[in-house]
């Protein structure tokens, strides 16, 4: 998320020469009252008729500048302060709408328990689910019934998301539980590019206003990394700083890539189709323009950490934690979003110290802890994990 200024509004006022303080506005008070003649004599700070005019006059000015004017017509007058339906009418000047909150959808593969059989029939509404994951289990289901042909040992069933949210569009493997078997399949499990389309949460004010920023670079519409910024944040569960580009004409002149990187897990190839069909059929690339839309390129690293635990932990609790810290370090690679450590970004050095420090800070039951790993320096590419292997010392 680029860096969002947030002035300090009250300093701003007081720097203007407007008081933000009782007495500064007492002071008004009398010299505004001395301009106009004013023969009022009795102004001791005991007087109760006195106390009575300047609780009238100064509470009801420090409200207007302080609650009012500092606390909410300033900061939503502009885009990197402005929240919610005032942050709304911001966007709408600039032709923009804040995006709604959108099921994930996918495929999830069924993989029959026979190496070969008859026809199995995937029923419509079967559940597949997570295991719990910081306390939460998440479910897909299957959206018409799948057909298994006979003899074939895999399928492929669309899927669709319990609830609306980001959290759904889980890495490769997450979704494995079948909570009613289905007779003749043994396992069903979401493969690495699953999604067909990203779940996404109802756009945060700071997604909105980053978009907000760029319409403004989009204005001339075309040849330009902001226009083509602005179609593809238009589809859910793509954000802005989610968009990167890779110039120098990687297909000859006049070509470019939108490499595009989900919050979690991966764009599917049909994803990336529709994204391509939409920038390069209908109509929405500048004139001799060669935009390929493609997913942001990997690194698989293989992560290996040591955790020792405070010695008073249970073996049923050094388990836990071990499954904990397993779905803390996934959601660093971009695998989950139940956690919210620094993430790994492209081009920016991913730094095994700071996810020490953030696992430290999570988890106060570890009293130490060790990778083998050494920070990963990207370029246009994310790390992803190829294994993880997490151990629980005992001394």
């Amino acid at each position: 998320m680029a860096d969002i200024p947030k002035p300090d509004y009250n300093e701003l006022v007081k720097q203007s020469g407007i008081p933000t303080d009782e007495a500064g506005w007492k002071k008004v008070l009398k010299e505004e009252l001395a301009k106009e003649g004013s023969t009022i004599s009795n102004d001791s700070p005991f007087s109760p008729f006195w106390r009575l005019i300047e609780s009238a006059v100064v509470k009801v000015t420090m409200w207007l500048i302080t609650t009012l004017l500092v606390g909410y017509v300033l900061p939503n007058m502009f885009v990197a302060t402005a929240v919610d339906q005032w942050l709304d009418l911001l966007a709408w000047q600039c032709k923009l709408t804040r995006k709604g909150a959108t099921k994930a959808k996918g495929l999830i593969a069924f993989q029959r328990a026979a190496a070969q059989g008859p026809a199995l029939v995937i029923p419509q509404d079967t559940w597949i689910q997570t295991e719990a994951i910081n306390g939460n289990i998440y479910r897909v289901r299957v959206l018409a019934d799948t057909t298994l042909p006979d003899n074939e040992t895999m399928i492929m069933a669309e899927v669709e998301a319990e609830s609306e949210g980001a959290a759904y569009n889980l890495g490769e493997g997450y979704y494995h539980i079948l909570p009613t078997a289905i007779p003749g399949i043994a396992a069903a499990t979401n493969p690495a590019e699953w999604l067909l389309e990203a779940g996404a949460d109802k756009e945060s004010n700071d997604e909105l206003r980053l978009r907000i920023r760029n319409q403004w670079s989009a204005v001339a519409r075309w040849h330009i990394d902001a226009a083509y910024r602005a179609l593809l944040t238009s589809r859910a569960g793509i954000n802005d700083d989610n968009v990167y580009f890779e110039h120098n004409a990687p297909r000859g002149p006049g070509t470019a890539n939108a490499l595009i990187l989900l919050d979690t897990g991966e764009p599917s190839p049909e994803m990336l189709a529709d994204l391509n069909d939409y920038i390069r059929s209908q109509g929405q690339h500048g004139h001799g323009d060669d935009l390929q839309v493609m997913s942001m390129p990997d690194t698989e690293h293989v992560i290996t950490c040591r955790v020792w635990p405070l010695r008073s932990l249970t073996l049923e609790d050094r388990e836990i934690l071990k499954a904990d810290v397993e779905q803390f370090i996934r959601a660093a690679f971009r695998e989950n979003v139940d956690y919210a450590p620094t993430v790994t970004n492209p081009v920016l050095r991913f730094s095994f110290s700071k996810l020490s420090q953030e696992l430290h800070s999570q988890f106060p039951q570890i009293e130490s802890l060790e990778f083998d790993n050494e920070d990963i320096i990207n370029n246009l590419s994310v790390p992803r994990i190829q294994a993880l292997e997490i151990s629980i010392e005992n001394t």
